[in-house]
């Protein structure tokens, strides 16, 4: 499990600040094992009528779990400005972007994709209080943001909030159940911040449920059914009527889990911190 978090889901963050805001909420493939664990979106462009969709802040990198209430329409101007401000997010000028995601928010209160946006640029940017307080105010004005309570999650994990956190999570599978990314991070909270191994190997087992295959999760499963002594599947038989060797294990288990403070404890030895 040494490499647990080079999956972590606030990689998700990058994948948005590349485009996924640009594309229409759609289910999508999970990447192959140390991979974002979100969604790219469209490389291009935003049409004006995706980001009139996603201006609302409905974005969801999984699919919709339940069909959201009828959104009012977009005016044209904002729908412009925000496929201008993603724009400036690809190519890199996020100062610029922050400038023209905070005049979305101040001259159309009810959206929330602004704030979401503004959010990732915080996040990326460690500023973590600015994040926090920019992902606040999109649920607020979307509560079932799955995309904006999920990154809070991340966000409260790295301010040291863990039972914040944790909260933040299950709300976003509360919102959207399909929405594996926070199940991953759920699992990833509950195994190396607040030591509960048995929790940590029900998200992952969830999280393969939804993902599909993924042979790092995989691994860490397999590493966490041993250490609470939960039996593992059955191994297949072979030919010659013996059973084929168990699978590997992963790689040596983390230290103990230190507990919930602020500031937030390094990573134990052996993790590498989500950028």
């Amino acid at each position: 499990m040494s490499s647990k978090w080079t999956l972590s889901v606030s990689v998700l963050a990058l994948a948005l600040l590349a485009g996924c805001h640009s594309a229409p909420p759609r289910p999508a493939p999970q990447p192959a094992a140390g991979a974002s664990g979100g969604t790219s979106g469209q490389g291009g462009a935003p049409a004006q009528g995706n980001a009139q969709g996603n201006a609302q802040g409905n974005a969801s990198a999984q699919g919709a779990a339940k069909t959201p209430a009828p959104a009012a329409p977009v005016p044209e101007r904002a729908a412009q400005q925000y496929g201008q401000a993603l724009n400036m997010m690809k190519a890199g000028r996020t100062g610029d972007a922050e400038l023209e995601f905070k005049q979305l928010a101040l001259a159309y209160p009810d959206l929330a994709g602004p704030e979401v946006n503004l959010g990732l640029l915080y996040l990326r940017a460690s500023r973590y209080q600015e994040a926090e307080a920019a992902f606040r105010a999109a649920l607020e004005r979307n509560p079932d943001n799955a995309i904006a309570n999920d990154e809070l999650g991340i966000v409260e994990r790295k301010l040291g909030k863990f039972t914040e956190a944790e909260a933040a999570y299950q709300r976003t599978i509360a919102v959207e159940p399909s929405y594996a990314p926070a199940y991953l991070n759920l699992g990833v909270l509950y195994d190396l911040y607040l030591a509960e191994p048995q929790k940590a190997l029900e998200q992952f087992e969830h999280y393969l449920t939804l993902a599909g295959d993924n042979k790092q999760v995989a691994g860490w499963v397999i590493e966490l059914r041993k250490r609470v002594g939960a039996p593992g599947p059955a191994a297949p038989a072979s030919p010659g009527g013996s059973q084929s060797p168990a699978a590997p294990p992963a790689a040596s288990p983390p230290a103990a889990a230190p507990s919930p403070a602020s500031p937030p404890p390094a990573a134990p030895a052996g993790k590498k911190e989500p950028a």
